[in-house]
């Protein structure tokens, strides 16, 4: 056989083996499940509401078995503070309101003192809960009658309002001192109307006060009695 010969039956066998071959096609790429392309985590559970606040909780005190400190004794020849014990005092007028601004409602509760005489002065003290107990926020002496006596003590809009009869009757003044009142005809029933607010730790003037008139029952708070819990 010529050498033309051998070339052109190497090239006929090296295109039939390559005829033969199986050329694979690209495989597809993998598919990734549903399941595992969700990553599974735990539900976060919701966050604990708080229990609503009771608002008027301080109302469950009893108020006749609370010690009231620096309560006024006229029994020497000066006037002393005392601490009345549990059981010792109870108060004769008993209001509550919010003079705080948070919503939540104080006490007011109102005793009267004994001075072995015809004054009729009345102590004041004011009350909130604190952790389920009282907590004293301010306490104070009023005059008597048109000189300065208690006439009433609430809230308002989250303030406080203390009205004292007579003209110009302010806490830390001379309640004693003559207004000029008793020598007017008719009568005019002056009471005082000062308002506070609470600036986090004590109650301080808010306005100047306010000078109003009512004859009726003047000269004795105008206030819910305090009726003992049965």
């Amino acid at each position: 056989m010529t050498a033309n010969g051998s070339t052109i039956i190497g090239i006929v066998m090296l295109l039939t083996s390559c005829s033969t071959v199986q050329l694979k096609e690209p495989s597809a790429p993998s598919q990734v499940s549903s399941k595992s392309a969700t990553a599974s985590y735990p539900k976060p559970s919701p966050s604990p509401v708080p229990a609503a606040k009771d608002k008027s909780a301080i109302r469950s005190i009893d108020f006749a078995h609370l010690t009231y400190p620096n309560y006024p004794d006229y029994s020497h020849d000066r006037k002393i503070r005392v601490t009345l014990k549990s059981g010792q005092g109870s108060p004769a007028y008993l209001d509550y309101g919010d003079v705080t601004g948070d919503g939540v409602e104080e006490a007011f509760a109102v005793l009267g003192i004994d001075i072995h005489g015809t004054a009729i002065p009345h102590y004041v003290y004011i009350y909130t809960l604190q952790n389920g107990q009282p907590k004293l926020l301010w306490d104070f002496e009023t005059g008597d009658r048109a000189d300065g006596g208690l006439r009433s003590i609430y809230s308002d809009q989250g303030d406080l309002v203390l009205e004292l009869y007579g003209k110009g009757k302010v806490l830390g003044t001379n309640l004693y001192a003559d207004d000029g009142s008793s020598a007017q005809t008719p009568y005019p029933y002056y009471f005082t109307q000062t308002r506070y607010t609470w600036d986090g730790s004590q109650f301080k003037q808010k306005v100047p006060p306010v000078i109003r008139s009512d004859s009726k029952n003047y000269g004795t708070p105008v206030m819910p009695l305090y009726h003992p819990p049965k």
